[in-house]
């Protein structure tokens, strides 16, 4: 088993207190408008910054924290 799960993520746009507004697994499931939590704005590349960037995220299946921001064709082996 793998220490994270990879979870598809957009921008929503709002930036306050150095964090950004994203959803997480939008569009997922029928009835699912995913969750929105907010990112270090640090942890999002500079180009992914915009509203309706997609992206994915890793969680830490542990600590259950968003550990790393990965480009929708980057290669991450060690998640589900």
């Amino acid at each position: 088993m793998s220490e994270h799960w990879r979870y598809p993520a957009r921008v929503l746009g709002c930036l306050r207190n150095g964090e950004i507004t994203v959803i997480i697994c939008a569009g997922i499931g029928l009835a699912d408008g995913g969750k929105q939590t907010e990112l270090p704005m640090h942890m999002i590349p500079f180009d992914l910054r915009m509203p309706n960037s997609e992206f994915d995220v890793l969680l830490d299946r542990v600590s259950g924290y968003f550990v790393k921001v990965l480009r929708k064709d980057e290669i991450y082996l060690d998640c589900d």
